[in-house]
């Protein structure tokens, strides 16, 4: 079983790679991979379909990565708390305002100007060598573990990420379309959206965190009987 997924822990792997400073190894980045894999195959249930194992398996898998990468970084906890409060500002005017709010009024909300606001977006994107992933929202606050019930409220989590990322503007939108499902890098993202490297740095962590926020809402909402149709271009 675990030489039959090597390739998952491979490809998943060098995609994070790719995206990284050169000093980072990427045999350090597989064998975290390697210890993910091993943890979803000993807690792998008699109940679960190849799929839902895959699933699983690619969850534990990117999730020790960047556990991995966390460690490397000695500004994670303080970037992941200005992440948090970014989150909180925008929730907190998304209930306020009954919209979406504009960078200007985020900022307000976080006692700062618009150019601190951007350069924090920044901060909290480069300085971590796991910029803020997609794959980082898509883990349940509960049921850790391999079971029906953590499978199925992953599955929900996937929806509730896909909506969020519809309800993006426009601009937002095509930088997370052209970053995940095309694989531009930012360079090439610039070139297309016709702003600078940084300037898509800033927007593709802003986009990260109105998805946070909106995910952080939904998974305080009271229990939903009527299930969430995904966008299917951003369905993973």
């Amino acid at each position: 079983m675990y030489e039959r997924y090597i390739p998952l822990v491979r490809r998943i792997g060098m995609r994070v790679v790719r995206r990284l400073p050169p000093d980072v190894s990427a045999d350090d980045i597989l064998g975290a991979g390697w210890i993910g894999l091993i943890e979803a195959l000993q807690r792998r249930t008699a109940t679960m379909t190849d799929g839902d194992f895959e699933a699983y398996a690619s969850h534990r898998i990117r999730g020790s990565i960047l556990d991995y990468l966390r460690i490397l970084d000695p500004m994670s906890r303080k970037l992941r708390g200005a992440s948090r409060r970014i989150a909180e500002a925008i929730r907190t005017l998304s209930a306020r305002l009954g919209r979406a709010p504009e960078e200007e009024e985020i900022a307000l909300e976080l006692g700062v100007d618009i150019a601190r606001y951007r350069n924090l977006l920044s901060d909290v994107a480069t300085a971590q060598f796991a910029r803020l992933e997609l794959t980082d929202l898509l883990t349940p606050r509960s049921q850790p573990d391999a079971g029906p019930d953590f499978l199925a409220q992953r599955r929900e989590l996937t929806d509730s990420v896909a909506l969020a990322i519809e309800q993006l503007p426009e601009r937002l939108r095509t930088v997370l379309g052209l970053y995940y499902q095309d694989e531009c890098n930012f360079r090439e993202i610039g070139d297309i959206v016709g702003v600078t490297e940084s300037r898509v740095c800033q927007l593709h962590s802003e986009a990260i965190h109105r998805v946070r926020a909106s995910v952080d809402a939904f998974e305080d909402r009271p229990t939903r009987s009527t299930p969430v149709t995904p966008h299917s271009k951003f369905r993973r």
